[in-house]
């Protein structure tokens, strides 16, 4: 990965998903992995290099290529298509370990998460990628700030809140906030102006799609640890 290559909503949400203490993901592996997927999307969305159409269906601009090759590579995927696909679709078609491998793989090039190489019994793999606790601490202030109302979101943070709630990290990351009011200020948020009509929809779809993929793939739990 090219190291003037921006980082992207991956990133961001991978920050988030793993424990600086254990090296562990907070959620779901299936739930991960559909967040990954939507991340993708949203990120290729934020780009401005797709949109949803009149029918709920994901097309691609025309707008130039980002330069980000997982971002341009959906994108393609997107434009080969020979039908076009709604969201979900593309949420499900998207949700592969191999995926949230070479993700994974790419915020360890960025030192957005440090792997640990580990094996146990000589035949378990028992790798951890750990983030920076300063790093990851600010993002949650962050992302919390937006969730409380302190401070007013902007499209990435509002993609990434929408992405933490459908992944389930939400209950880690702000547990002291009761279930019912983090969904309804995650929905708020997701709902706001400021964002613009046709990001908040792309939002909205990505944010439902995978929820209704992990629990597809069998990943409704609440969250692991």
């Amino acid at each position: 990965m090219d190291p003037t290559t921006p980082r992207i909503l991956t990133d961001d949400l991978l920050l988030l998903a793993y424990r600086p203490d254990t090296g562990r993901a907070c959620t779901d592996v299936n739930r991960l992995q559909c967040g990954l997927a939507g991340a993708v999307i949203a990120e290729a969305v934020l780009a401005g290099r797709i949109a949803l159409d009149g029918g709920g269906h994901l097309r691609t601009t025309g707008a130039a290529r980002t330069g980000d090759p997982d971002v341009d590579g959906v994108v393609d995927r997107i434009a080969a298509e020979p039908r076009p696909r709604k969201v979900k679709w593309w949420v499900q078609r998207l949700n592969r370990r191999q995926l949230r491998e070479r993700l994974r793989g790419r915020a360890v090039s960025f030192g957005v998460l440090d792997h640990e190489p580990g094996r146990a019994l000589w035949i378990f793999v028992t790798d951890t990628y750990r983030p920076q606790q300063p790093e990851r601490d600010r993002a949650v202030w962050a992302l919390r700030s937006v969730l409380l109302g302190h401070d007013a979101p902007d499209p990435r943070s509002a993609a990434l809140l929408a992405l933490v709630g459908a992944a389930q990290l939400d209950g880690k990351l702000f547990g002291d906030i009761p279930r019912g009011d983090r969904r309804k200020r995650i929905t708020a948020v997701t709902d706001r102006d400021e964002i613009g009509r046709a990001v908040r929809e792309v939002i909205q779809s990505i944010e439902t799609a995978v929820v209704a993929a992990a629990v597809a793939a069998g990943g409704a739990g609440d969250g692991g640890g």
